[in-house]
């Protein structure tokens, strides 16, 4: 009700902020035992607005008066619940929970819906060679011959609709496959071709990557097999798995490490979601260099806590480990391209 033009993905409703406004900082989870609670990952640090549950959801949009006293007032009034006896709020209680058993049906349903819908787009879509996909890597410096085959999870469509713009654009579209072995999702990196006639992300959007479905939470990107040419699932004992947040920089390490086994997250909170199969060794987490403090300094060790735990819960007790680039860099595409950190100031 409050955000009817949001999004759902990962397990989170997402809008631009507690006022509505269009993008994804603003997250609330969906389900689990943190249900309703919410932060917008685009306040400052220490804001009273960044954070809550939903009750101060409420309070600082709906309620008549900023206080936690108004917004269980809304919430009553909201429920139908000011003035019910003990026998009735059980029977609502009741139909409260078959609303929710319905509901989770209907997202259910939607969300394979959005599943099929873009493993179609990406079942249509051209396998890489000779197209603007594979001219995009090599302008990034990834040389296909070092690592020793295309991943097959790449492909490219030159007709794919990008909102912010209102038409159809270029772009690589990259699968996710959950550890079963289903595609999950399609990870999209929009392209434009530039005047001398390199290929580049699109310039002037919010984004230049999307990921369609939902269904990519706890999935991976498949980018390199290593020496291991089995499905991530059937690993060695012991085997480490190498985890990149961009496809970009997975493909960068695989070209130093060809017998590794590398997978790429798409967000860096699918890299503490992300599912292993419990015979796999550490987890050695390919770095970004992120200012201390940062979010996505903290949402980082926020990340290693989840797969530690997972750890722990398959009996595996695997560590999370690092690989880090040069001080100077980015990340590990940015130092193999030599671009540099620009100093502030």
């Amino acid at each position: 009700m409050l955000y009817p033009a949001g999004t759902e993905a990962g397990g989170f409703w997402s809008v631009g902020n507690i006022h509505g406004a269009s993008g994804n900082s603003l997250k609330i989870r969906l389900s689990g035992s943190k249900q309703g609670t919410w932060a917008d990952y685009a306040a400052d640090e220490g804001d009273p607005a960044g954070k809550g549950d939903m009750l101060k959801l409420v309070m600082l949009t709906v309620a008549e008066q900023p206080t936690y006293a108004a917004a269980i007032q809304w919430a009553k009034g909201w429920l139908g619940i000011e003035s019910m006896n003990g026998d009735q709020l059980e029977a609502h209680r009741r139909r409260a929970e078959a609303a929710q058993r319905r509901a989770e049906q209907r997202r259910a349903g939607e969300r394979e819906d959005k599943r099929r819908q873009a493993e179609g787009l990406w079942l249509n879509a051209a396998k890489p060679l000779g197209t603007p996909a594979l001219a995009y890597l090599q302008g990034r410096g990834i040389d296909f011959g070092a690592i020793g085959h295309v991943p097959g999870a790449i492909r490219f469509r030159p007709d794919v609709w990008q909102a912010e713009l209102h038409r159809k654009v270029p772009a690589m579209c990259t699968a996710f496959w959950s550890i079963e072995g289903q595609f999950a999702a399609v990870h999209l990196t929009y392209l434009d071709r530039l005047p001398d006639g390199r290929w580049t992300k699109l310039q002037g959007v919010e984004s230049a990557k999307k990921i369609r479905s939902p269904a990519y939470w706890g999935a991976h990107i498949p980018i390199a097999k290593g020496a291991q040419r089995c499905p991530l699932k059937d690993i060695a004992p012991g085997t480490p798995v190498y985890v990149s947040e961009g496809i970009e920089d997975g493909l960068t390490v695989a070209m130093a490490k060809p017998d590794a086994r590398i997978v790429a997250a798409g967000t860096l909170g699918n890299i503490g979601a992300m599912i292993l199969p419990p015979q796999a060794g550490d987890i050695i987490i390919i770095g970004q260099q992120d200012a201390p403090g940062s979010k996505a300094d903290e949402s980082l060790e926020a990340q290693v806590t989840k797969q530690q735990a997972r750890g722990r819960q398959d009996g595996s007790n695997r560590r999370v480990r690092f690989l880090w680039p040069d001080p100077a860099f980015k990340d590990f595409n940015d130092q193999l391209l030599g671009k540099r950190i620009e100093p502030k100031g």
